[in-house]
């Protein structure tokens, strides 16, 4: 019996910005696609044809005649019925081209009226303003175009943002808005969509370019006295030297050096250390500087990191200095861009593209460094702003559902808990091999020094190993809650990713576990629109207050990523130091704690020798088998696999654990253009049994795009990333569009619910 698993009392929503109408609107009619159903139907029968009369090396020949796009030619001597039938093939084939070439024609000014759209224009220009002004404002001004090869990439490359646009559940301004939704006890409704009541928009400076103003700050030569000094965490102090043994830092201090150590503890700035000291600021500056080469001493302007409000925290750290010259200069630069981004953040879309120049102008103004980065790329964090968006839609639960839900993922959770042991495992039993049998107690530096990836396989590039599984050829498919085996009894802690699926007439949902994340739902940067902190906040902190075995649980501390940044609500420890921003106030460092080597694997324990675990902030540390070795025992999506074609639809207990996949070589799909490429894709689609909707990956690129096999812009883009590529994966659009149910007037969109979910280890608390 598996353990229950609950679902915590809040959880995020988060869906497409565009709805999924206008992607699905740019495909051919039905009336198109049942001629392409009679046309491959014509072509079977031809075939036969040829094969009854000419055996199976002529039927073979015109089958692969037609895969190319050629004509068979037949032998006079064949029966009349061969010819016959490819007459009626030739019929169909001609029908069904010129029906094709009228319908593109219709598309390609559809496609057109979508690009033209203010909010598409304006999520293009957040998305990438260089693109906005070099190639979709060309579009839209050049008007109808001759259908040549140079216009079918622009148009391919307009779809590729529809279709993120209208299928992907991001969170990026209003075409990716972030919202939330709660368990309730009331017992009248299920699933019930609310007015969020909160529909605005949040403008913030990316991570990157506040650390390039604080760091513009940290070199003004007046400000620089009164800026801290911190000694790193990571350095061993002894009477004449300091020591950081695993990275091979060693540093001599002279008694002068010693000395203002000393005072920095107490006296961090270099101002009050030389007041102390009884010398020039000078004299402090001087004998630190060599120290900060060394980075046994960090020098710069502290600020809040993991906080929605990190631009102010800075203007804060610049106000709190002496009334100087350049830090009245300072505090009006950074003035002008708060300015600058709350009028970009209530501007159209014509004043954004006057301001945002302006913006990046004076950035690079006054910091020295370009205000782009990876320009073109449509997925980075890449501006010196970005923003955030709340949706319309609020969500609610009633409790009979809420127990349905919680019964439907309770086997799915307990699978992946099973996965997840076993891969752990697996870490712990290499990193054991990798250390040696001589290894001895080790800190957390030297641990980590030591299992650089050249040592260890896994990382975000090696993720977790694949289950295999013999091939289908079933559509669907159960598989036992115990087929991985069972995790050990104890609390465990998922954020899954929830999708679901309307049944039809209203008949409630099918449940599907799209991915489940090892972590905790902390204040985070999905909270940019939660009024509700303490009570956001408590889903997870009340199981790390509770739970047994959230004891000895320590969050490893990170540098903050982009936008992304998630604040721990426990013990945390120090790992990586290059920077004052790193050195927490309180936080465990690398030599407070030891790494113990056994037979089972590395063990990590506190200075008293307790038992301590890992809580890894991000998914690329889950794969990464010296972190995930010591970390809670883990619950990860066993990505389940098969070495054929085809991998049927799977379930575990009472929801969808893998979408229904096939996998083919590139090839088959690279070479075809045009109306070929087109009849290409429908013969794929036939024979491998595809939904019209489908989420492709090529071997090149891990992103998945949505293809739309009834879109000609669509396939153009699935032949793009076939070429280059040795294979590609094919899975079905689950939900499908039919099942989507949440809308408005516009139409219907995508969501997924990511979701807080807990195994207590005894009754819930």
């Amino acid at each position: 019996m598996s353990e229950p698993w609950t679902l915590g009392e809040v959880f995020v929503l988060r869906h497409a910005g565009f709805p999924f109408d206008w992607l699905e609107s740019l495909g051919v009619s039905e009336a198109v696609q049942d001629d392409v159903a009679r046309l491959l139907e014509a072509e079977d029968a031809l075939v036969d044809a040829i094969g009854t009369e000419g055996g199976a090396p002529g039927a073979q020949a015109v089958r692969d005649a037609l895969a190319q796009g050629r004509e068979p030619k037949l032998d006079a001597r064949l029966a009349a019925s061969c010819h016959d039938a490819l007459v009626r093939y030739r019929d169909h084939r001609a029908a069904l081209q010129s029906r094709y070439a009228e319908e593109r024609k219709s598309l390609r000014r559809r496609l057109r009226e979508r690009a033209a759209d203010a909010a598409i224009q304006e999520a293009v220009f957040l998305s990438s303003p260089a693109m906005f002004d070099n190639v979709w404002v060309r579009y839209l001004r050049g008007g109808e175009r001759p259908d040549t090869s140079d216009v079918r990439r622009v148009e391919r490359q307009v779809y590729t943002y529809l279709q993120r646009f209208c299928a992907k559940n991001e969170t990026t301004s209003f075409f990716g808005p972030i919202s939330y939704g709660e368990r309730t006890t009331d017992d009248g409704y299920d699933v019930r969509t609310v007015p969020s009541g909160n529909t605005r928009r949040r403008t913030f400076f990316s991570f990157w370019a506040v650390t390039e103003l604080a760091r513009a700050v940290g070199r003004e030569r007046t400000l620089r006295p009164h800026l801290p000094l911190r000694i790193n965490p990571l350095f061993t102090l002894s009477p004449g030297r300091a020591a950081c043994a695993p990275l091979k830092l060693e540093v001599a201090l002279s008694p002068q050096a010693e000395q203002l150590l000393s005072v920095l503890r107490e006296h961090a700035v270099p101002s009050d250390a030389a007041r102390v000291l009884g010398v020039p600021v000078e004299d402090v500056e001087r004998q630190a500087i060599p120290l900060v080469k060394t980075a046994l001493l960090l020098w710069g302007l502290p600020f809040r990191p993991n906080d929605f409000a990190t631009f102010e925290s800075v203007r804060d750290a610049v106000a709190a200095l002496p009334d100087l010259e350049a830090r009245t200069r300072w505090l009006e630069r950074l003035d002008t861009l708060a300015r600058l981004k709350a009028d970009f953040e209530t501007a159209d879309l014509a004043q954004r593209r006057e301001l945002l120049p302006r913006l990046e102008a004076f950035f690079t103004e006054v910091t020295g460094k370009p205000a782009r980065r990876g320009d073109g790329q449509v997925y980075a964090d890449r501006l010196i702003l970005y923003e955030e968006a709340s949706s319309p839609f609020r969500l609610r639960f009633g409790a009979t559902f809420t127990a349905e839900l919680e019964a439907a993922l309770t086997g799915a959770l307990e699978l992946s808990a099973a996965y997840g042991e076993k891969v752990q495992r697996g870490f712990r039993e290499q990193v054991r091999d990798a250390l040696g049998p001589d290894a001895g107690p080790m800190d957390l530096l030297d641990y980590a020094v030591r299992l650089r990836p050249d040592g260890v396989t896994g990382s975000r590039f090696s993720p977790v190993p694949p289950v295999m599984l013999e091939p289908d050829a079933a559509r669907a498919r159960a598989v036992p809650v115990d087929f991985l085996g069972t995790s050990t009894p104890g609390g465990r802690y998922a954020l899954p990713d929830v999708c679901l699926a309307a049944k039809p007439d209203g008949g409630g949902f099918e449940v599907m576990l799209a991915r489940v994340h090892h972590h905790l739902l902390l204040w985070s940067w999905l909270s940019a629109f939660q009024p509700e902190r303490e009570r956001y906040a408590s889903v997870a902190s009340r199981w790390l207050e509770k739970d047994d075995a959230a004891r000895g649980l320590v969050g490893l501390s990170i540098r903050r990523r982009n936008k992304g940044f998630y604040v721990y609500p426990g013990r945390r420890l120090v790992y990586s130091v290059s920077d004052v921003l790193d050195v927490e106030d309180g936080a465990l460092t690398p030599r407070d704690v030891k790494v113990l080597p056994t037979p089972e694997g590395p063990v990590l324990v506190d200075g008293q020798g307790a038992r301590l675990s890992l809580y890894l902030p991000l998914d690329d540390f889950s794969s990464y088998p010296p972190f995930a070795a010591l970390a809670h025992p883990q619950v990860l999506h066993a990505p389940l696999r098969t070495q054929g074609e085809h991998l049927p639809r799977l379930s575990v207990g009472g929801a969808v654990y893998q979408r229904e996949r096939w996998n083919l070589p590139a090839s088959r799909l690279a070479k075809p253009a045009g109306f070929e490429l087109f009849l290409t894709v429908q013969r794929e689609r036939r024979a491998g049994g595809w939904p019209r909707f489908v989420f492709m990956r090529s071997s090149k690129e891990r992103k998945p795009y949505l293809i739309d096999t009834a879109s000609p812009f669509a396939v153009d883009l699935l032949s793009h990333l076939a070429r280059d590529a040795e294979r590609l994966s094919v899975e079905e659009m689950y939900p499908a569009p039919e099942q989507l149910w949440l809308r408005d007037e516009r139409g219907r969109y995508t969501c997924e619910l990511r979701m807080q979910f807990t195994r207590w280890s005894g009754a819930p608390v």
